[in-house]
């Protein structure tokens, strides 16, 4: 992918803001040395430096927001993140702040030149690799790969969703009686990262993006996971989106079973917050056949979501084709993108 860059410039709206300081970067690379950086043991390290403190230390040597860190930037402290990446091993609290920071530090997983690389050489590091199975460090992981899901390519999305599928098929059998011993469910935190991941994978076989669906809309009808809903809808609102966020138009799921969903999603209780928006995203109008639910079906959507109070700029992009407002696009991203990245 270097070579190719070097072939080829390239032009996305990460290199249009430019390098950021380097006196500033200097004083960042400091505080991730101090963090994880070679030390004896973990109670040996200077007071201070803590994985806790770590994002406010970032903000005070950079001496702005972690929101306002533009993409070369962040680009930067991934790197920096790899180099310490032993530091990781020092505990489990290192190990979920080091997970943390490089998903950000590299979401949305693309937007600048050698993103790809970046995201296989993130791979090769982490899948499969964590040094601590607490459930923080499990929770972590599956945040970074969600962060960084439109970067993977669909072999490396299968590979993380399996398993999960798995997992949350275990878990709902267990919840009717007909399975023991699954883990799905007993920590709200992480199984409600593991919906959310599944539902960033855009890249899946329609096939199982088919099992993925039904999954979700079981446990959004079953009173004990009330605690998942939210992370539920999140993730059923990726999984039937009429446009994806970084994925083909061969990727989305047919209209008719869009719709058959959208039956069954409309029965969900309209107070869940996010309710609203997993209806809009399966009933967005697209301008394509091939896509777009049928007017009966949008006609009735458009009555829920009257009933539901949704915010007006639903009901319009279930109307008609429309561009998505900068809160819509990181509700469907899951948090805000960095400065200069745009969704459709």
């Amino acid at each position: 992918s270097a070579t190719q860059t070097e072939i080829a410039a390239h032009d996305a709206a990460g290199e249009s803001q430019g390098l950021f300081d380097d006196e500033a970067h200097q004083g960042a690379f400091k505080v991730l040395r101090q963090t994880f950086g070679p030390a004896p043991t973990a109670a040996g390290r200077t007071a201070g430096t803590e994985p806790a403190s770590l994002m406010k230390r970032l903000v005070d040597a950079l001496g702005i927001d972690r929101g306002e860190w533009p993409t070369s930037l962040l680009r930067q402290l991934w790197e920096d993140l790899v180099q310490f990446e032993a530091g990781r091993r020092i505990s489990a609290q290192h190990e979920a702040r080091w997970l943390n920071l490089a998903g950000y530090a590299l979401r949305p997983g693309y937007g600048l030149a050698v993103d790809d690389w970046r995201v296989a050489e993130t791979w090769k590091l982490l899948h499969g690799k964590l040094m601590f199975g607490t459930p923080a460090c499990r929770a972590e992981s599956f945040i970074l790969w969600r962060r960084i899901a439109g970067g993977l390519t669909a072999g490396q999305q299968l590979a993380l969703a399996t398993p999960l599928i798995g997992s949350v098929r275990q878990g709902l059998r267990q919840a009717s009686g007909k399975a023991k011993g699954a883990d799905f469910g007993s920590n709200p935190h992480e199984s409600a990262e593991v919906l959310r991941l599944l539902g960033a994978c855009e890249l899946l076989p329609l096939s199982v993006k088919h099992d993925v669906g039904e999954l979700l809309l079981d446990l959004l009808h079953r009173p004990r996971f009330a605690a998942l809903h939210a992370a539920a809808l999140w993730a059923m609102g990726r999984v039937g989106a009429r446009r994806l966020v970084a994925g083909p138009l061969n990727g989305v799921v047919a209209p008719e079973l869009a719709a058959r969903w959208l039956i069954r999603l409309m029965k969900v209780d309209s107070t869940e917050p996010l309710a609203p928006f997993a209806v809009m995203q399966l009933a967005r109008k697209t301008g394509d056949r091939y896509r777009d639910i049928d007017e009966s079906s949008r006609n009735s959507v458009i009555a829920w979501l009257s009933r539901a109070n949704a915010p007006q700029r639903y009901h319009q992009l279930v109307r008609e084709v429309g561009a998505l407002e900068s809160e819509d696009q990181s509700l469907i991203f899951g948090e805000s993108l960095p400065k200069g990245l745009r969704i459709q």
